[in-house]
């Protein structure tokens, strides 16, 4: 696990703030006025030096706060504040070499529970999924291949199966065992294009069993999934935890540059 503090604390979040902004190289930024001349266009907001301070600040709030959340680590925002305010008006309770041993032993802290933390998630994943496993093999029609892919062939399709080297284009919806949702090409609205040989092994193999007009259900197991890694939430769905078993159902609608299937 990245240290926690190096990323927030320690790293100088309102510099990440500030060039982020010179990064997006965004023109209709660099032509407003100065904040003295204050003027809205477009219907956006007046700026001045007040509001250009607070936007700094906020900056730095949310930034340190969504990686507060990411590592799962709870402060009591009131001293985060008072700790901030006391540091800008040169007022702090404490020395440099004092906040640096702090810092250091509240990261010895965030390692031991982000490694404690990340053990018990990967013992319930295996679990969960070894028992999933267990049952969907037990479904008419399941099968499983030599290197543990778990498949049921929903609709065989009647066009040509894909190789490891083809591009396929997909609809899919990729769920934890517990039927949470981590990621679905139909929320989107439109089918996704993969290169076979640059997805996970379950799906570099799965979707070479059916053709292309085609839909298959697909148990990946950790090992032919994301293994230990954690993936992050997104979209409004849950994230992946470490050694977790995936399920999808992919429906194939075309290969390369071949015209889709109809698309539902």
């Amino acid at each position: 696990m990245k240290s926690l503090l190096k990323m927030t604390l320690i790293g100088g979040a309102i510099v990440f703030a500030l060039a982020g902004c010179d990064d997006k190289k965004d023109n209709t930024v660099a032509a407003q006025p100065t904040p003295t001349e204050a003027v809205a266009t477009d219907g956006k907001i007046e700026v001045d030096a007040s509001k250009e301070a607070y936007a700094v600040g906020a900056s730095f709030g949310n930034y340190l706060k969504s990686n507060l959340e990411r590592g799962k680590v709870t402060l009591d925002s009131a001293q985060v504040i008072q700790g901030f305010d006391d540091a800008f008006s040169d007022k702090s309770k404490y020395t440099q070499e004092e906040i640096q041993f702090i810092l250091a032993e509240l990261d010895k802290r965030l390692q031991t529970e982000a490694k404690d933390r990340f053990e018990t998630e990967k013992a319930a994943s295996v679990a969960s999924g070894d028992k999933y496993r267990e049952e969907f093999a037990k479904q008419e029609g399941v099968k499983q291949t030599e290197s543990g892919l778990l498949y049921q062939i929903i609709d065989e399709g009647t066009g040509k199966h894909p190789t490891a080297d083809d591009v396929v284009i997909v609809h899919y919806t990729g769920t934890l065992v517990d039927g949470q949702k981590f990621d679905s090409s139909y929320d989107r609205g439109e089918p996704t294009r993969f290169p076979l040989s640059g997805v996970i092994k379950g799906w570099t193999e799965g979707i070479q069993l059916i053709g292309v007009g085609g839909k298959i259900k697909l148990v990946v197991p950790p090992e032919l999934a994301y293994g230990d890694e954690e993936k992050p939430s997104y979209g409004g769905n849950v994230g992946i935890p470490p050694a977790s078993t995936l399920v999808f159902e992919v429906e194939l609608f075309g290969i390369n540059d071949d015209q889709p299937a109809a698309q539902q």
